[in-house]
């Protein structure tokens, strides 16, 4: 009598997805039998390599934070280190207030210490705001409940101004998680800051937000001292790929020899009959096939996450599936030639600018591997939380935005040879007031439902290593329940 291999189910063909069969592959051996599924005909998720005339392109996630070591050693641990490159170290600029300025360095995440380097980008009244924010004697402290949470943008503007807000800190953020400072929570997304401001009221300092802020960037000069002192290399604040993100998720497919179910998806989980808690699962596909698992990684966006777990954790369900969604949208362009374009790596643009673009990355001159081929690549990026208006424009109105703000900002008046459009529906989560505290509440309803994990970007970071991270967990807790 045959015996049928021990089956796991991922939904979800993304970079969690992948990197959690991997490593379900490593853990149970080469005689599981690993099912990959995802509505979409491809995979990489919101990785997505393209081909130009003159070599592979990114059109979603373009880098990783290089000094994110565990990352780096997941990827060379795929054998791509030969692949990995670093950036040109070429400036930064933020479009504000009419002009284009260098990436002000007495920041966190937009979050400043003091003015230093802040005129023109701000008004003379808000330097002056900030300079007297952490003088107990002009402004008030801070009220701080040590580990409460706030609205971000309520925040900065309650004690810095509007300006700081719409000049710096959305800018900062937009391009990670495609939403205004007004959206996000303090503790997801600038976490550093919340613990400057939770250390300050331990010890019953006088707590300001710009002391904080200098808290944080005394503490990371003083790591980089340690570091020199020590002879050890500063990491690459980000890394990319040579020929994309692609050498990525094939490398993932290759080793983790899954079966992959594309096309289609995950319409259902639930206990086997006669089952219980602990018992096999009946995944339920699109199309009707219902495939017997004994356990199942959810590797899908949250409102997919949270109805495929509604029938087998349902306090998580509801919690997962609430987690709101930004949608957004990337104009990648190649130019024949580059005469004009400004030697940045690329611009942020102030929320209350008049142009339709958040962002544009100057990715030829931000990357020297992409620079030797001659021309130029650049990114337009549109859309926000709340915002999806652009996102539904054509591709021949995205492009048109798009080359007329590159215009307006630089004075580059190129016409692309190439151009690639590419909209992310629902691709970025939003990291609200309290998404820590979520997140735990629902991971404790997930660890009493054996043979069951989610992971994604929605759970403990946007970024490329939260998700690696992320999914290494949910596969051992899979491993661990069917040990």
């Amino acid at each position: 009598m045959s015996v049928r291999p021990l089956t796991v189910v991922v939904a979800g063909a993304g970079l969690t997805g992948l990197v959690s069969a991997f490593q379900l592959r490593r853990g149970l051996g080469p005689g599981a039998r690993i099912v990959v599924v995802d509505p979409d005909d491809r995979v990489g998720g919101k990785l997505r390599t393209v081909d130009t005339a003159e070599g592979p392109i990114e059109v979603g996630a373009e880098a990783y934070l290089g000094f994110r070591k565990d990352a780096t050693d997941f990827f060379e641990g795929l054998g791509l280190s030969d692949e990995l490159v670093v950036p040109s170290g070429m400036p930064s600029t933020i479009y504000a207030a009419g002009e284009l300025r260098a990436m002000p360095r007495t920041t966190v995440m937009g979050v400043p210490a003091s003015s230093e380097g802040l005129q023109g980008l701000l008004s003379d009244d808000t330097c002056a705001r900030i300079d007297a924010e952490g003088d107990p004697e002009v402004t008030a402290p801070l009220h701080w409940v040590h580990g409460d949470d706030v609205n971000l943008g309520q925040l900065v503007e309650s004690r810095l101004g509007r300006e700081v807000v719409d000049h710096l800190v959305s800018p900062l953020l937009g391009g990670v998680y495609s939403s205004l400072a007004d959206d996000l929570g303090l503790r997801a997304t600038v976490p550093q800051l919340a613990g400057a401001l939770d250390a300050m009221t331990a010890v019953g300092e006088p707590v300001s937000l710009t002391a904080a802020a200098r808290r944080v960037l005394d503490q990371r000069a003083e790591a980089n001292e340690a570091r020199l002192a020590s002879g050890a290399v500063a990491a690459p604040i980000f890394r990319t790929f040579r020929n994309g993100y692609r050498k990525v998720y094939d490398a993932l497919v290759e080793q983790a020899a899954p079966e992959l179910e594309l096309g289609v998806g995950v319409e259902s989980i639930a206990d086997a009959e006669a089952g219980g808690a602990g018992a096999s699962k009946a995944v339920t596909l699109t199309d009707g096939r219902i495939l017997d698992a004994d356990a199942v990684v959810l590797a899908a966006p949250a409102p997919a996450t949270g109805a495929l777990l509604a029938t087998v954790a349902p306090d998580a369900a509801e919690i997962i599936g609430a987690i709101d969604l930004a949608s957004s949208a990337v104009v990648a362009m190649r130019f024949d030639d580059a005469e004009g374009l400004p030697d940045y790596s690329g611009i942020l643009i102030a929320a209350d600018a008049p142009v339709d673009a958040k962002a544009f990355t100057f990715s030829s001159k931000k990357w020297p591997h992409l620079g030797e081929r001659g021309g130029a690549v650049v990114r337009g990026s549109f859309g926000r939380f709340g915002d999806d208006s652009l996102v539904h424009l054509s591709d021949e109105e995205l492009t048109a935005k798009s080359l007329a703000d590159l215009e307006s900002l630089t004075g580059f008046a190129g016409q692309p040879a190439e151009v690639v459009v590419q909209r992310w529906w629902g691709g970025i989560p939003r990291y609200g007031v309290g998404h820590g505290d979520l997140m735990r509440f629902a991971d404790a309803a997930l660890d009493d439902v054996p043979r069951v994990a989610a992971a994604g970007a929605w759970h403990r970071g946007p970024g490329i290593p939260a998700c690696i991270a992320d999914a290494k967990a949910a596969a051992a807790k899979i491993i661990n329940d069917l040990a």
